[in-house]
């Protein structure tokens, strides 16, 4: 990241880490919750029904219905997409190669804000030393 010392940037890294760590799943089955064990914000958590490569789900999330049926979409599509590539059709090892593409193209993607990241940085540091070479304006 450009501009910034190498101290910096692992900090930066380390923050990134926490807060994606911390944030954790919003979206989990509800086998993992106890009756009677929900907090007052989970409490207003959505449980639903879904289907997910032909497997039946109670999910709870705090996210609303829309990106929920989102998010069981897309991993429903990215199993679906794997299930003939696993020689034995096995949906445990269809999920396990979708989860690793979703992985990849999280990856990718973290790497390409990075960079866009970094061209910023060297271009704010570029305008702020243009800007004090410029000297003060009247």
């Amino acid at each position: 990241m450009a501009g910034l010392t190498p101290t910096q940037k692992t900090a930066l890294k380390n923050r990134t880490d926490r807060m994606t760590a911390n944030r954790g799943s919003s979206v989990r089955s509800g086998a993992e919750a106890s009756p009677g064990s929900e907090s007052v914000a989970q409490s207003k958590d959505l449980s639903t029904q879904v289907s997910i490569a032909g497997v039946p789900l109670r999910l709870k999330s705090s996210h609303d219905l829309e990106t929920v049926n989102e998010l069981v979409r897309m991993v429903d599509e990215k199993i679906r997409q794997a299930l003939p590539l696993t020689k034995t059709g096995s949906i445990q090892n269809a999920s396990i190669l979708a989860a690793l593409n979703m992985a990849e193209e999280l990856l990718l993607l973290k790497r390409r804000a990075l960079e866009l990241v970094d061209g910023l940085e060297a271009r704010l540091s570029r305008v702020t030393e243009d800007l004090e070479k410029s000297g003060p304006t009247a």
